[in-house]
Parts: structure tokens; C-alpha cells; sequence
């Protein structure tokens, strides 16, 4: 594969992406200086994605997926979106709510599904992003469970100013997090390849 990808339903809703009828494209630019790129029709209930995936010496093989938007309401007001993640996995239907899809084979899937989760959190450099947003969070007088692109409210007793300054910090940490994960999971992009081809990830 040539590389691992992930998408963030935040930042699509943020971009007016979730809205029906919407078209867009995403691209990602990796270290080497390539690029991959997928195209997309939005809505309110789901996301349709359409790209072209290659393994290794296979051709190139196009994809149409479709992944489900689910809204929750927030705890002061509003509502906020999340991917539901909409494949089988050795058989098993997934079926989380998430913030984030990973492009680590031929389907869109959450890290469970992919099996990315614990094999690469006990990597260093994961576990002081976690530690990192854990002290910002504690910060704000929040809990930390995990990044979800909403930064905690603003307490009370918290200048703007400051406010607003860590919130920076918290988008800078998660935007950090989300890159040493897709570093580490390269490195076992090979053993999640023979995983799908074996037929273990499928809608």
C-alpha cells in the first residue's frame, strides 16, 4: 500500500462537507512527497467516498463506500457528528461511533477494525501525545477520553485569552497524535493487508 490514511469528521463538518447535496475532494501529502486524494459527495446521514486503491503489484482497483453520519447532542447546546464505522471484521460487524476512519487497506475502517489500536498506543511516542492532551484537558478542569475535536468548554474562572491559548495547544496535540499514529501504523500496514486479502474486512 502506499500509505495510511484517516479521515476526521470534524474537520469535513467544519469544511461544510456534512451538508446534502455537497461535493468535495481530501488529500494527503506524505513524507516522501506524494500524494493520495479521494472524492466524495457529503450529507446529513452519510458520506459517500470514491477513490482507487492499489496492493503491492495489483492494479488499480476503484472503491465506492458509503459511511454513515450519526448526530449527538452536546452538553451545552448544539450537536456534533460521527462516523459510523460500517464494515464486517472476521465476520463481526463493527457498527462504533467515531471520529475518525483509517485508510489502512481498501476500506475506510476505525483502528479496532484495522487492529491498529493497542499494537501501536504502547508505542513511546503515542503514550506522551496521549499524556500531553491528558495535561491540557486537566487544564480546562475536563477529562480527557480520548481526542474528538472539540475542545472542552471555557471554565468560568478562565480568561479568554488563556482559554483560547490552550484550546490551540489541544489542536496542535491531537493533530500531533493523529500523525505518530499513522507512523506507527505503517508498520503494520503488511500484516492488515493479508488480513483483507484473507477476507477478514468487508461491508
Amino acid at each position: 500500500m502506499e500509505g495510511s490514511r484517516s479521515l476526521d469528521v470534524m474537520m469535513l463538518a467544519r469544511a461544510g462537507h456534512l451538508s446534502d447535496g455537497s461535493f468535495g475532494s481530501w488529500r494527503w501529502t506524505y513524507g516522501d512527497g506524494t500524494t493520495a486524494s479521494i472524492d466524495f459527495q457529503g450529507g446529513r446521514r452519510e458520506i459517500i467516498l470514491d477513490y482507487r486503491i492499489r496492493s503491492y503489484s495489483e492494479d488499480w482497483q476503484s472503491v465506492h463506500q458509503r459511511v454513515p453520519i450519526r448526530w449527538t447532542p452536546c452538553r451545552f447546546g448544539g450537536e456534533r457528528p460521527w462516523f459510523v464505522c460500517d464494515v464486517h471484521a472476521n465476520g463481526v460487524y463493527c457498527g462504533r461511533r467515531v471520529a475518525k476512519l483509517y485508510g489502512a487497506g481498501r476500506l475506510f475502517a476505525c483502528r479496532h477494525c484495522y487492529r491498529l489500536g493497542y499494537a501501536i498506543q504502547r508505542d513511546g511516542p503515542v503514550d506522551r501525545a496521549h499524556h500531553r492532551l491528558r495535561r491540557l484537558h486537566r487544564k480546562l478542569g475536563a477529562d480527557y477520553d480520548g481526542p474528538d475535536g472539540i475542545p472542552p468548554r471555557r471554565p468560568k474562572w478562565m480568561r479568554q485569552r488563556t482559554y483560547d491559548r490552550v484550546v490551540q495547544q489541544i489542536e496542535a496535540g491531537e493533530e500531533h497524535l493523529d500523525h505518530v499514529f499513522m507512523v506507527g501504523a505503517q508498520r503494520i500496514l503488511a500484516r492488515t493487508d493479508k488480513l483483507e486479502r484473507r477476507g477478514g474486512l468487508r461491508r
